[in-house]
């Protein structure tokens, strides 16, 4: 294993000088037991990799030869002494910690992406450059930034089939038959999803609209449409809920815990988690603001209750006051989190516990609380504001009729229905009755007639 002196920023050593005054305890010569314990050094930068920041100059201890501006600095430069790999898209070096010998494949993250595009994008051959273009001029003013990637993925896969199988080269060869064999090449690979046929049917309307392909949009309705079984919603139970949660606790992670009882007593999504500000929160209230981005781009404010309360105090009192944003959760390195790496951070944590807590999906948090509310009685149409739901049918998507609610509710029903009919029956007389209630006034008419 080899060890590189060299850094990614390589700066020079800080310049000691004389300083303008010095202090008095440290005037004069010093003999080996009287040494100095701070030195005056001038501005230098900060020697993290890729770190521009400037640390000030002024008085230092005397011992002090390497000068970073924060933790994060000095352990990104620490990770990056050895060389542990050789980088899968430019072959150069890859630096990294002496056990991360052969688990780094890339030197940098935009070499990982620029490789992932290749892998992705450059069998499509011809296809490719209308893929770019298409994701950088069409995509993003249509599909929400979540959805980008899958949507390149599905056009890649279509345009991998037309160049590599179908042996097209050109766009207007591309006819319904195409789509038809792609659909079933699709489903004998065992794909599950359907969203690549709507996918593909945009493309061809930018297509056609481009000029780019003069013929008929080759997705054709009621043809090509996937149609599956209706989503069903995957609540947790309460036992499992329980487990998952006596597995997070042990994490040690407060920023987990809190992420997880905001997904369970306020059913946020993910992404509604590492979004919220410190500012969208009223602790007075106990309510949290969800702003945008969110799915149906609806803003809404959802309350909270004792369990987000408890741990967003014990949070707020370690969350580190360094942070340079103002969003409620930050990692390690005292960056915000995104939806994907808090996904990730859950994954990581869980990985080695037992089920349910290995398999846990933050998204089933959502369904768990949607049924809980609705299963204790809450209207629908409250559910729907405060779940976000844009269109009644997504949010039956995440509703279980639970069998003790079904059960409890038909026996009411039924009761209530009992005391009807009997209410009824008291009600209710016969015909003969009727007459003699009415024989005296029959016998009174016949009176006065004579």
């Amino acid at each position: 294993m080899q060890k590189l002196t060299l850094h990614s920023n390589p700066v020079a050593p800080p310049k000691m000088v004389e300083p303008p005054t010095t202090p008095a305890s440290n005037t004069g010569r010093f003999s080996a037991e009287n040494r100095p314990r701070k030195r005056y050094v001038e501005a230098t930068q900060c020697e993290g990799p890729g770190c521009e920041k400037v640390i000030p100059a002024g008085w230092y201890p005397a011992h002090k030869v390497r000068f970073f501006c924060s933790t994060s600095c000095r352990n990104r430069e620490a990770a990056c002494r050895y060389v542990v790999g050789t980088c899968k898209h430019c072959g150069g070096p890859v630096m990294g910690r002496k056990d991360e010998v052969g688990k780094k494949q890339f030197c940098n993250e935009e070499h990982m992406k620029a490789h992932d595009t290749e892998q992705i994008l450059g069998p499509a051959g011809p296809f490719r450059s209308l893929i770019e273009e298409y994701m950088t001029v069409m995509a993003p003013t249509y599909y929400r930034s979540g959805t980008l990637a899958t949507v390149r993925v599905s056009l890649a896969k279509f345009f991998r089939f037309s160049a590599l199988i179908e042996k097209l080269t050109d766009l207007e060869q591309v006819r319904p038959a195409v789509i038809t064999r792609f659909i079933a090449h699709e489903r004998e690979r065992g794909l599950t999803g359907r969203n690549f046929v709507g996918h593909l049917s945009t493309f061809f309307r930018w297509a056609i609209a481009e000029e780019r392909y003069t013929l008929a949009n080759p997705v054709v309705p009621r043809i090509h449409s996937q149609r599956g079984a209706p989503a069903e919603a995957r609540p947790y139970s309460d036992k499992d809920l329980e487990a998952i949660w006596e597995c997070v606790e042990r994490t040690g992670k407060l920023e987990l815990m809190l992420a997880f009882v905001i997904g369970e007593e306020s059913g946020l999504r993910v992404g509604e988690v590492a979004n919220i500000r410190l500012s969208d929160i009223d602790q007075a209230a106990q309510t949290i603001f969800v702003r945008l981005p969110t799915k149906n781009m609806r803003v809404r404010t959802v309350p909270y209750h004792g369990k987000v309360q408890k741990y967003l105090e014990l949070w707020l009192t370690q969350r580190d006051p360094r942070c340079k944003h103002d969003h409620l959760l930050h990692n390690t390195a005292l960056k915000k989190f995104t939806g994907t790496q808090l996904d990730a951070w859950f994954k990581l944590a869980l990985k080695n516990e037992p089920e349910p807590a290995v398999t846990f999906k933050f998204h089933r948090l959502r369904h768990s609380w949607a049924t809980m509310l609705m299963n204790n009685g809450m209207e629908l149409a409250v559910l729907k504001v405060l779940g976000g739901w844009e269109k009644w049918n997504s949010m039956q998507r995440y509703i279980k009729v639970l069998e003790g609610t079904v059960r409890a509710q038909y026996e009411t029903a039924y009761r209530r229905l009992q005391e009807k009919v009997e209410t009824e029956e008291d009600e209710s007389i016969s015909l003969i009755d009727f007459a003699l209630m009415n024989q005296p006034d029959a016998v009174t008419q016949s009176t006065s007639a004579a």
